[in-house]
């Protein structure tokens, strides 16, 4: 099994956990996830903290301590500790930040938060990112997490993606689809 879906499994059974104890102790998933998300960030940082994490001659046990000591210090709640504590058990601690990301996308997916970015050629105003985002909502039926980012290189238009899909309305693409068409006949 890939490390992507070893990193998913872990994650669904997180939020399943996350999601049961909801009800009894309010814990809340998107509490879980910048926990989780604090503490991969922290592994990456750290490049002795990542080298721990990812040594196989180090045991499981001292690095579930290490990183249950920095989980704690960074507020860390008891369900994202045990979660780390979890992944050591089954010697799987190695893909945490990898399950950090999956817990990320499952809790949006679970709650209807599609991520998209657009890309234009100048900076766009907050008024046009709203419209553009609740343009996008209306058209998905979700809510929408939006990211701008500008690239010089386009003409005109917008580049918009969202998940795999990509919606080219910019000018080169349509330039380049007129030359195509013009060239075919």
């Amino acid at each position: 099994m890939n490390n992507a879906a070893v990193a998913r499994r872990y994650a669904k059974a997180l939020l399943g956990a996350a999601l049961d104890d909801t009800s009894t102790q309010g814990v809340d998933e998107n509490e879980i996830a910048s926990e989780l998300s604090a503490l991969a960030a922290t592994v990456q940082e750290f490049s002795g903290l990542e080298l721990l994490v990812l040594n196989p001659a180090i045991d499981n046990t001292r690095k579930a301590a290490v990183l249950g000591e920095v989980a704690e210090r960074l507020g860390a709640g008891a369900l994202t500790r045990r979660f780390v504590d979890v992944l050591a058990a089954h010697e799987r601690i190695d893909h945490l930040v990898a399950c950090a990301e999956s817990f990320a996308a499952l809790v949006d997916a679970h709650q209807g938060v599609i991520n998209a970015e657009i890309t234009s050629p100048v900076p766009l105003g907050e008024a046009e990112i709203r419209d553009l985002r609740d343009r996008l909502a209306s058209t998905t039926g979700r809510t929408v997490r939006l990211r701008a980012q500008t690239d010089p290189e386009l003409l005109g238009g917008l580049k918009t993606r969202i998940g795999d899909n990509v919606y080219d309305g910019s000018l080169q693409f349509q330039l380049e689809r007129m030359r195509e068409r013009l060239t075919e006949s």
